[in-house]
């Protein structure tokens, strides 16, 4: 952890997630946040939803693959105290992994039933698929941050 500054920690010690991280927990829990929208554009929310998810199984689907960015939402902010939060940090990459692989199931099934048909939201999604996927592999940040944190034995 020698590359990282003071400001990169937390008043906790704990290394911060970082936007980057952010971004990452917010797009894999996209589906929460388009219900959300929907909801709250009563008039045009099922427009919207079928832009998105024209099979309704698929958001279904969609809501339970966000479950774990939700948790890792809340864990990241209460795994000071140790406890479940900070175990469940501690999983958060394996975690975001499968939820991202899965995602990308969802969206490859979704262009092949469509017979491979150009439309915008699915290549946008595939697009951030694909970076997100990219910075949860190869990310050293990503790997750090979900480390387990050990405390180091005290001096006499």
């Amino acid at each position: 952890m020698g590359q990282y500054t003071f400001d990169d920690f937390d008043r906790y010690g704990l290394l911060k997630p970082g936007p980057w991280l952010i971004l990452v927990l917010l797009f894999c829990a996209k589906t929460w946040l388009l219900f959300l929208l929907s909801a709250a554009s009563r008039q045009h929310g099922a427009d919207l939803m079928g832009l998105f998810y024209p099979d309704r199984q698929d958001f279904y689907l969609g809501l339970l693959l966000g479950l774990p960015a939700l948790a890792l939402l809340w864990a990241q902010s209460q795994r000071h105290k140790g406890g479940a939060a900070a175990r469940l940090w501690q999983w958060g990459r394996p975690l975001l992994l499968a939820s991202w692989s899965a995602h990308l199931v969802l969206q490859i099934k979704a262009i092949y039933l469509s017979h491979g048909a150009f439309h915008w939201a699915p290549a946008l999604m595939l697009m951030l698929s694909f970076w997100t996927g990219l910075y949860l592999l190869k990310s050293h940040h990503c790997r750090t941050v979900f480390e387990p944190v050990t405390d180091s034995p005290e001096h006499p």
